[in-house]
């Protein structure tokens, strides 16, 4: 899925991958409106962090206009859970796109970004 975001709005980037949305209360309250706040995240050529929300492909409907959001390194801390040591954890602490976030397989792999934890450690330092 970020490739075809990532062709579809043209976007000039490094990397991306879809980060699935892991709130605890609201998996336990309602997990089955937990994809309804996944987003996609690029880092553009100049080192940007970009993000949008995105509607998952088990969804009738068809998302067409991006609302890309830039997120300062600042913003965004790592998270670590006790029961799954290797899950890629990231929380983005104010605004918009304000949650908890496991960083999905969907993701693109280059040399500089060859898993998951590469993407943490890029956007968590």
């Amino acid at each position: 899925m970020i490739k075809e975001i990532i062709s579809q709005e043209n976007k000039e980037c490094i990397g991306g991958f879809i980060a699935v949305y892991a709130d605890a209360i609201m998996a336990h309250m309602n997990p089955s409106k937990m994809h309804k706040y996944d987003i996609a995240v690029v880092i553009k050529n100049d080192k940007t962090i970009w993000a949008t929300r995105v509607i998952q492909e088990d969804s009738n409907q068809v998302q067409e206009n991006f609302e890309w959001i830039n997120i300062v390194k600042d913003n965004i801390v790592r998270k670590s859970s006790p029961i799954m040591k290797k899950t890629c954890y990231f929380q983005i602490k104010k605004g918009e796109l304000y949650g908890t976030y496991v960083i999905s397989d969907d993701l693109i792999l280059n040399e500089e970004f060859c898993s998951s934890k590469s993407y943490l450690d890029f956007i968590t330092r």
